[in-house]
């Protein structure tokens, strides 16, 4: 824990938060941001645990970073797994710690809830998340996400 900012589990108060900063992370990375479809996710995410779970970092009483892990089965890693879906620190509180602090926080409570990995992607122009998360361990898996809506 840092003297600036604590690392916990998010809660039903931190509803309109938690839907703010995420909009925010997918407006910066030029993503469709649908407020209705983050609501709904953030919803189901705070009311069930087996879905994933949302970390936020906190400064006093405000909201500095958000992540978000969702829960799966994997046949490729044979059983639990995890995805680090979203991580986002307000761009004025970057390069602090704060999102090393979400990252191992993350881990830690994947871990605990019995993930024997976790996944995540970076697009090609964010080398500074790159480097983040190389620093912590993960290592590239040479390949490319893709998505059909259904």
């Amino acid at each position: 824990m840092n003297a600036d900012w604590i690392i916990e589990v998010a809660q039903a108060a931190d509803r309109g938060t938690l839907i703010d900063l995420l909009t925010r992370q997918l407006v910066e990375h030029d993503l469709p941001a649908d407020l209705t479809g983050i609501a709904r996710a953030v919803d189901g995410i705070l009311d069930d645990e087996r879905l994933g779970f949302l970390l936020v970092a906190r400064a006093g009483h405000e909201v500095v970073g958000v992540a978000y892990v969702a829960r799966h089965w994997s046949l490729e890693h044979g059983g639990p797994a995890c995805w680090l879906e979203e991580l986002y620190v307000l761009p004025d509180r970057r390069c602090r710690g704060v999102g090393v602090a979400l990252v191992r926080a993350a881990c830690e409570r994947a871990r605990a809830l019995g993930c024997l990995v976790m996944d995540l992607e970076v697009t090609a122009d964010h080398a500074r998340a790159e480097n983040l998360y190389q620093r912590e361990g993960f290592r590239e898996l040479g390949r490319r996400r893709w998505a059909r809506g259904l």
